[in-house]
Order: structure tokens, then sequence, then C-alpha cells
């Protein structure tokens, strides 16, 4: 048994002899073959970059719908983070096998040993997260009311990818949005499906605060170098070559993940003011000044360098890696005849779609992006009536095409459907685990793996 155990973790974070980055960690864990989809109008959630959980007012505000975004910053800020610094959890029960709670322990105690944030188990409390099986990796961001829920499928349970989810219920963005990200890395928009590249997309300024915390490449935040890539070559460049291998950590918090959680929640608030540390480095819960080291060590101490942050000490491959399947359901789907139908299949799939030798890194891009669907349910969508209405704002951003809204936009209209990510929001009815009714349609492809796979190891 524990030798198939052992075979079973190889498995999910190897392919093919090599070490999956954080971003494709969380493709392979899927149990769908969706990117995103939206799900329960009542409640407005949208499940976005693969493993973000949006409500819509969020999504609005991100994009500059909400008009009173900016007058409400202030607010927003404290109103989404964890009250008395402490995040009250729950576990699902029977989900859980003993090594996958000894992995969520590992990614709970690493938050709380470096920051002031402490995760209690939940009695009374009415905000909480759940921790839960799912049809993928997922989490909300900050704390937005009620049971929300940390999706955690089986190709989820690892300490990196655990960590990875807690940063977004802690109040943490992608760090490969951020509005000064073309300052570190570029985008390399021909290798990225055009209706992808939304998730590419800058934050707002406005939306979001970095606390003036640099610029990251060791982030656990940071997807890898090929997140999205239409054709396995990068799609996030490293402006220096030598930090390209450092993207798509997932191994743990790097020092800036844990500076910047110790300045969202004033740790040192407590603390002497008359304290001065280091520019690069911070305050602590325990009133110490904290430098870079691995990943964190006392300024001045003499065992490490100061100013020097340790790159993990596994990185995703600057090499391109050979044609594969990222995901343990990609022959099931293929053979389903599920190829033609979903880009999921197209990117991460390709070995079983037969698509080695279909896609170069040669796709010619249009100078001017073209009027159409950029996520994979617009036609769904539209049938739903979701072209008019209260969701009219993000179907005219990202369902141009099943909306019928291509002669009606000007030219420079039509370039502005590349919205969509992350950011603080409310949930005045509470948030638990993401409803299945309403995407019925997206899971059922789940029971069909189930009915094509083996029932055996």
């Amino acid at each position: 048994m524990m030798n198939i155990l052992l075979l079973l973790v190889l498995a999910a974070v190897t392919c093919h002899g090599r070490r999956l980055s954080i971003d494709e960690m969380i493709v392979s864990a899927s149990k769908v073959s969706a990117l995103d989809y939206l799900t329960d109008p009542g409640g407005n959630i949208l499940l976005h970059d693969m493993d973000m959980v949006l409500k819509f007012d969020q999504w609005q505000r991100l994009n500059g719908i909400d008009k009173s975004r900016k007058k409400r910053k202030a607010i927003r800020e404290m109103r989404y983070r964890w009250t008395e610094k402490k995040i009250p959890y729950k576990m699902a029960k029977d989900v859980f096998q003993t090594n996958d709670l000894a992995e969520i322990k590992k990614a709970m105690d690493e938050w709380s040993n470096y920051t002031c944030i402490r995760f209690v188990e939940a009695t009374s409390e009415t905000n909480h997260v759940y921790f839960d099986d799912a049809s993928g990796c997922y989490s909300y961001v900050g704390m937005v009311g009620g049971t929300q829920t940390i999706g955690l499928a089986g190709g989820c349970r690892y300490k990196g990818v655990i960590a990875h989810e807690i940063g977004h219920a802690v109040g943490f963005h992608h760090e490969q949005n951020r509005p000064d990200r073309d300052n570190h890395v570029r985008i390399i928009r021909e290798n990225i499906p055009e209706n992808l590249f939304y998730n590419f997309k800058k934050y707002d300024s406005a939306a979001v605060n970095n606390y003036n915390v640099a610029y990251d490449y060791g982030s656990i935040m940071h997807y890898g170098g090929r997140a999205f890539s239409l054709n396995g070559e990068l799609t996030i460049q490293t402006l220096d070559s030598a930090d390209q291998g450092r993207i798509g950590n997932r191994d743990g918090l790097s020092f800036s993940d844990i500076k910047l959680a110790n300045l969202m929640y004033s740790c040192h608030e407590m603390c002497d003011s008359s304290i001065q540390c280091p520019s690069h480095g911070f305050l602590g819960k325990d009133c110490k000044c904290y430098c870079p080291g691995d990943p964190v060590m006392p300024c001045g101490a003499e065992t490490g360098i100061e100013g020097v942050t340790k790159a993990p000490t596994t990185t995703a491959p600057v090499t391109a890696p050979p044609c594969e399947n990222l995901n343990e359901y990609c022959q099931a789907w293929a053979d389903a005849g599920l190829c033609g139908d979903h880009q999921y299949l197209q990117l991460y799939c390709k070995k079983a779609c037969d698509l080695c030798e279909k896609v170069t890194k040669t796709t010619v891009k249009p100078t001017q992006a073209p009027c159409l669907d950029e996520k994979e349910h617009c036609g769904f969508w539209q049938q739903q009536g979701y072209c008019t209405g209260e969701f009219e704002s993000f179907m005219k951003a990202h369902c141009k095409k099943s909306c019928n809204y291509c002669n009606l936009l000007t030219g420079s209209d039509s370039k502005r459907g590349s919205g969509g990510a992350q950011v603080d929001g409310d949930d005045k009815n509470g948030s638990g685990r993401i409803p299945t009714g309403l995407w019925a349609f997206v899971s059922s492809f789940v029971l069909l793996c189930v009915t094509l796979l083996p029932t055996t190891l």
C-alpha cells in the first residue's frame, strides 16, 4: 500500500520525470475539462484563472465598472481581512486521509509560523474556511463572509498547492497580474490562445495594494512560464533570463509572501514605533526585524546575506517540456470525443488529442484582437439570457460573438474584452462550496470519466 501511495504522489508532482510548476499542479488536479465557468447566477459566482472564485461584483470593481471603488478602497482593504488575525476552519468529514490532513496542517503552519495569522478550529464562528473535496483546486479571495470553501481535489493535497490556495483566502492575488509586472516579466501573446489572454490582464492599481513589496519571481502565487501555453512555449518570460526557472514555485512561501502578509495584517502593531528595520526587511510579530533568507532570517544575522532571497530549491524547467498529458482524465476525455470542443484538452491533453505536431510556435497573431468569445461556455450563457440584465457587462467583455456585440462595437471597444482577475469582494449571503446544479453541463464530464476509467490501480 505504501508503494502505491508513493507512486500516486510522484505521478501528481511530476510528469515525464520533471517537476510540475504550481499552475501545472492545479491544472493536473482538475476533474472537469473546463478552464472557467459561470455558476450559481443567484450568488454571482465565477471561477477564473484556474483557481480563483470571484463574486460578480469583484470582477466589476476590478474592471472599473464599480465607479465607487476608489472611495471604498480603504473600507475594502480592512473589510475583507480576517478579524483578529484569525482564520477559523472546518474540515469536511470522511473526505481527507491522514496524509492529506498532514499536508493541510503543514500549509497552515507555514502561514502561521511566519506571520501573525492564526488558524483555529471553528466552533460558533460564522465566517470560516471549509476544506472540502472539489472538482479542482480553488479558493475565494479574502474573508468574503459565511462559509467559504477551499476546494482540494485529490491532486491538490500537497503543501505547496494548499499554501497557494490559503494565500488566496488570506487575500493574495496572482503575482504575474500585478500592475507593475511589465517591469519584471514579458507576456508573450503569440503563445496564448486569443480567448484566454484575459488571464494575463494586469490588475487595476486602484483595486490592489502591494504595500510597496517588490515583485517576487519566487512567490508561491506566481504561475510558471508556460501557463495557458498554446504550443508548449513560454507565455511568461522573465526580463532577466537567469530568473526564468524561479517562477512557478510550488514548495512554500517566499520572503516577499511573508513580508506582504505581515504588512497586510499589521503584525507589528503592538511593537514600539521607534523600531526601524532595513527598507527590504519588515518588523515581525515578535517585534524583531527580518530580512530575506531561507526564506527569512533576522536582519544582520551572520548566517546569510541580507537583501538576497534564496531561489526555490525546485523550479519549473526552462526548456520546453515534451508533448504530454497533464491530467489523468485526458485519455478518457479524448476517447469520449471532447478534444474538438474543449480548449482545456487542447492545452493540457495534447498527447491524448493527437495535437503534438499540429500546434507550432509560429502562430500568427492579428494586429487587432478579433471579435470573439473569450470564455469556453459563452454559448450556454447566451442561451440562459445572460447577454442582457445583471450579467451584461461581463458578457460584453468576454462573450461578444455569442451575444452579437461584434457589429455594435468600435475598433477600440472590440479590444476591451480582456478583463477578469481577482480582487477582494463582499458576500452578504455567505459563500460555501461552488454549487453544482447550474454547471452540471461541466461536471457531467466527471461522471463520464468515472465510467471510462478503470476501477483498479
